[in-house]
């Protein structure tokens, strides 16, 4: 280990797990002074490995006293004074070891603790590094495809997406590329966890991020989101910039930029609105693609509303299985109760 050697190992580490050669240094140190006092008892010992030869370097800290009574814990004043010119009675001065003294088992333990410390370390460092991908869609390749999840890569990490995860009637084959959204990273004995979604609502909403710049920047913001996946996703939006549409910056000129978030939910569909204060505007915006007449409110306490169609959008507003009225209603917080007006 007193080789240039043990640099440059340190080095080719830095470079592979980014854990930095002064912190691999330390950490070595510690374990070897650790491997040697279990050994031999003797508590009073610093190692130190040089940084420019990475020779090891071994301490022993004693005591300068008049009279010396234990010369594993003390030194005299003469002995003290050839290391420490300056050397006074109480001072602790740091005679140089024999490193062979270390010994084979305290070198094989400390190596063992190195290499266990850089692998807490570069799994803290790839929870760091996952963390970042918390709330964001990301690219997964598709590993292993089975009746209950997917085994599925991102970046270096591998985890599941479940079944109850995936868009329903989605269809995978091995070596597949998808997107998927990232819940949350946990830390684990083996690693970091991933927790993955294909219908979480944030889903769509991170699709649609990846597509509109006006929304990673901040002059469009998303104000809320419901969805029903494989059926349905309302989107309520509102603009910073009274010059800007926010429906019309995440829809994009001729549908261009939703175009590819509608490609990825594959039959799923989208409907984005303007979000407004006004319960009215909100809730008849909220119920398209139906054209409304006109929104009661009926009671403002209990939120409660009528709202009137002509016939031939009745089933448009209420949708297949309710979905279109039941989105409305969960993405404006109003109860909707949709009537036809047979003379409209």
């Amino acid at each position: 280990m007193n080789s240039p050697m043990l640099l440059e190992a340190l080095r080719e580490l830095e470079r592979e797990k980014g854990i930095s050669v002064e912190e691999s240094i330390s950490i070595l140190e510690k374990a070897i002074m650790s491997a040697y006092k279990n050994k031999t008892g003797e508590r009073n010992v610093e190692i130190v490995i040089n940084r420019l030869s990475g020779e090891i370097e071994a301490y022993q800290l004693l005591e300068v006293v008049d009279k010396v009574e234990n010369d594993t814990l003390q030194i005299s004043l003469d002995e003290a004074l050839k290391i420490k010119p300056d050397a006074v009675i109480g001072d602790i001065v740091k005679k140089k070891m024999n490193v062979k003294k270390l010994g084979r088992f305290a070198i094989q333990v400390a190596k063992q603790v190195l290499v266990q410390k850089i692998r807490e370390i570069e799994k803290e460092k790839q929870y760091e590094r996952y963390s970042e991908l918390v709330g964001r869609v990301v690219v997964a390749e598709v590993l292993k495809v089975t009746p209950e999840w997917l085994d599925i890569r991102i970046g270096k990490l591998e985890t599941h997406l479940p079944k109850k995860e995936w868009i329903p009637g989605e269809v995978f084959e091995q070596s597949d590329f998808i997107k998927v959204y990232v819940r949350e990273v946990k830390k684990d004995k083996k690693g970091p966890k991933i927790i993955v979604s294909r219908t979480d609502p944030e889903f769509v909403t991170g699709l649609l991020k990846l597509e509109v710049p006006e929304l990673e920047n901040g002059t469009v913001e998303i104000v809320k989101v419901v969805r029903e996946p494989g059926v349905r996703t309302k989107i309520a939006v509102i603009s910073k910039d009274p010059k800007i549409d926010p429906v019309g910056a995440c829809i994009g000129n001729e549908g261009s930029r939703i175009a590819s978030v509608l490609k990825e939910l594959k039959i799923e569909k989208i409907d984005i609105i303007k979000w407004s204060e006004d319960p009215k505007e909100l809730i008849a915006n909220a119920l398209l693609p139906a054209s409304v007449i006109e929104v009661e409110i009926l009671d403002y306490e209990a939120k409660a509303s009528r709202v009137l169609v002509s016939p031939n959008q009745l089933s448009l507003a209420i949708g297949k299985a309710g979905q279109n009225a039941r989105l409305a209603a969960k993405l404006t917080g109003w109860k909707i109760d949709i009537k036809p007006v047979m003379n409209a």
